[in-house]
């Protein structure tokens, strides 16, 4: 049957991937708000895109180990650790930065409803603890 490894790696994988498409479905309730400053530029079309590309290596990695599948593609293989965590860190700083600008009084129109909890949790974080974050998701990734 499957081993205790691979249970907790389906697990871990099935959360990662919902917590990108819970990050996804912020990032886009904050771009159909058109009245919002911060609904256009490049915060929201890589947050976007780096989301959804996270949200794939999640799904994939429920079937197939991470390490086993980027490494054998081409070009990334030999530096997809390295890219998964530039990855994951952009992705943190991304809706840091759109919760904090959130605060401003110039974008409280900005604020969408039903994603509370995204907002208090990234709410007054710090760019160092985004890092402890990413080296935190990235490590429990690739290592179980």
């Amino acid at each position: 049957m499957f081993s205790i490894w691979t249970i907790l790696r389906i697990i871990y994988s099935l959360l990662f991937t919902i917590g990108n498409i819970y990050i996804n479905q912020f990032i886009n309730a904050i771009e159909e708000k058109k009245k919002c400053p911060l609904s256009k530029g490049w915060r929201i079309t890589n947050g976007k895109l780096l989301s959804s590309l996270l949200m794939i290596v999640g799904l994939v990695n429920i079937f197939v180990p991470a390490s086993k599948f980027l490494s054998t593609i081409p070009l990334i293989g030999s530096s997809y650790v390295l890219l998964f965590v530039l990855t994951v860190f952009t992705v943190f700083f991304i809706v840091d930065r759109l919760v904090e600008n959130m605060n401003d009084d110039a974008n409280y129109k900005c604020k969408p409803k039903g994603y509370d909890m995204i907002i208090k949790f990234f709410n007054n974080k710090s760019v160092m603890e985004c890092i402890y974050y990413t080296i935190g998701v990235s490590v429990i990734f690739f290592y179980l």
